[in-house]
This record gives C-alpha cells, sequence and structure tokens, in this order.
C-alpha cells in the first residue's frame, strides 16, 4: 500500500476504533443505570441492551456475559476514581498530607449522592458474582498503588502491608456506609484520617496555620 492508502486505512480503523469506544461506554452507563433501577435484584441483560439502545449481537461482542460486564463497570469506576485522587494528589508534596487526601478523596465517593446510589448498585451485583476476589484484588490495584510512594515515605518498615492495611479500613467503612445508606461526616473523616496517620507513624498533620489537620469539628 502506498502513504494515501495508508492513511485511508488508519483513518477508517481509528473511525471504528471510536465508535466500538462509543458504544461499549452506552452499554456500561445503561448497566449502572438499570443496576440502581432494579437493586437489589439482578439486573437483566435484555433491559441493559434495551436502555443501551443496542443489541444482543453488539453486546456479546464486547462481554462474554453479565459477570463479565459487571467487572467491567467496577473497572471503569475505580478508573475514573484514580484519576480524581491522582489530580486531588498531585497538588499535595508532604507524604502524610497524601495519605491524608488519598483517604478523603475516597471517602469523598460515598459522601456525593450520586456517586454512592451508583457505587451502592455496582456493590451489591458484586456481591453474586464468582469473580468477586479479582475486583478486590486485580481491579482495585492502580487505587492501592497510589498510596504505595506516600506510605513508603513515611519510613513504613513494611509500606506494602501498611499501604494494604490503610486501603482495606477505607475500603471497608466506604462499604458500610454503602451498605447503611450512609455518609461519614466531617469529624469521621477526621478521626478516619487521624487514625490511619498514627498507625504509620506520622503523628499530627497539621495545616499551614498551625492547627491540626483535618480541622476538629466544634461539638
Amino acid at each position: 500500500m502506498n502513504l494515501r492508502t495508508d492513511a485511508a486505512v488508519g483513518r477508517a480503523l481509528a473511525q471504528r476504533r471510536q465508535e466500538a469506544v462509543d458504544e461499549v461506554e452506552r452499554i456500561l452507563a445503561a448497566a449502572v443505570e438499570v443496576m440502581d433501577r432494579v437493586a437489589p435484584e439482578p439486573p437483566r441483560v435484555s433491559d441493559i441492551i434495551a436502555a443501551a439502545g443496542s443489541s444482543n449481537k453488539a453486546f456479546y461482542r464486547y462481554f462474554s456475559g453479565k459477570d463479565d460486564l459487571i467487572l467491567a463497570v467496577m473497572e471503569r469506576g475505580v478508573a475514573m476514581v484514580v484519576a480524581y485522587l491522582e489530580h486531588r494528589m498531585a497538588q499535595a508534596q508532604d507524604p502524610a498530607r497524601l495519605v491524608a487526601v488519598w483517604i478523603e478523596g475516597m471517602l469523598a465517593q460515598v459522601a456525593d449522592p450520586e456517586l454512592a446510589r451508583a457505587s451502592r448498585a455496582v456493590n451489591v451485583q458484586l456481591e453474586a458474582i464468582a469473580d468477586r476476589g479479582l475486583a478486590d484484588a486485580e481491579i482495585a490495584q492502580p487505587l492501592r498503588d497510589l498510596l504505595s510512594d506516600p506510605v513508603a515515605a513515611l519510613g513504613a518498615p513494611d509500606p506494602a502491608r501498611d499501604a494494604d492495611l490503610v486501603f482495606v479500613a477505607v475500603l471497608g467503612i466506604m462499604r458500610r456506609c454503602l451498605a447503611r445508606n450512609t455518609r461519614p461526616d466531617p469529624a469521621d473523616v477526621a478521626n478516619i484520617v487521624s487514625f490511619c496517620l498514627r498507625g504509620l507513624g506520622a503523628g499530627e498533620l497539621h495545616s499551614p496555620a498551625g492547627e491540626s489537620y483535618p480541622p476538629k469539628c466544634d461539638s
């Protein structure tokens, strides 16, 4: 093929790829919508396909089945949270503050009603799938990875295990909030941050003004 032919094929492939990306995104968004609507019942693939304006052929072109789709929804959600955390953490330097920002950013996901509703719907369905262990380990790994460097910088003797303990503790609080349809208030968040930093040997985190961080709530 000549250069013009190569360019034409490249444009066609790029367009087809973008169309596939858009179709997958519609299916994933529809899955969250349907899971939220029917929770705690399991969603039907046919309802998701209808909500996405797609077809059985298109659905099974991208996903092997409903469990595969639910894991893909979780993976998409994790990627969005990772991007949000990276943005927030880029504005901090001190390792203790980075850990605090990570914890606050994670808990912000259950403080937002829309995000909490979507997360709750997905978590209900995750309980029923065979690959739940995969979801907690492999798919959530990018969230753990954001903690690795700050925890190591604090001088923890076993930073990998310590980062995992912080991750598991915060994730457990998030899931408890989702299950009870509650959200952590500022005092809860402050306590969680303080507890984790003490466990990592970081002591009290202070704001530039010198007051304890996070700010203590008035009684």
